[in-house]
């Protein structure tokens, strides 16, 4: 059990403590073996290769980020609403190479008010959109508005192989 295993351990146990509500031996008891139970199957079942790839310190801003773009959506998606709307079907590639992170774009953009996603192959994004009914847009175009910021926000924390690689020297 390395250092960072343990570190998980502690910090599990007292996020257990905090829910509770209760410091006692047995609340410990039962969140110390609840935490073993979930590293047990985390570690059985989630991509580490996938998600070493990825720097969490880079995400920390995003969510209140998303936050934002949540409410900027939910307003674009009122006024289409109200001056008329159409949906449609729109795949959209991303540049994003982990799959960890094209996980969390598709998320994302299924939590912004106006798309959801259907599909999520290889580096495409198969989602249903809401636009203005008289706005033609191609699907680049279409693809751009979607994902844009997201998109983005999401590449500043893909490690690239290279610096994978040099870590592990």
């Amino acid at each position: 059990m390395g250092r960072h295993t343990l570190f998980v351990y502690i910090a599990l146990t007292l996020i257990w403590i905090v829910l509770v509500e209760e410091v006692s031996w047995r609340s410990m008891a039962i969140g110390m073996i609840a935490t073993i139970i979930c590293l047990h199957f985390a570690g059985k079942f989630l991509p580490y290769e996938e998600i070493k790839r990825v720097n969490f310190f880079r995400l920390i801003t995003f969510p209140f980020f998303l936050v934002g773009q949540i409410y900027a959506s939910g307003i674009t998606v009122i006024k289409i609403i109200l001056k008329g709307h159409k949906l449609d079907i729109v795949t959209v590639r991303t540049k994003i190479q982990n799959e960890t992170l094209r996980v969390m774009l598709a998320d994302t953009i299924t939590l912004t008010p106006g798309s959801i996603l259907l599909d999520l192959v290889e580096d495409s994004v198969v989602i249903l959109w809401m636009r203005e009914k008289g706005n033609k847009v191609d699907s680049e175009t279409a693809g751009e508005m979607i994902k844009g910021k997201l998109e983005r926000g999401l590449l500043r924390a893909e490690k690239p192989p290279e610096e994978i690689r040099i870590r592990r020297r």
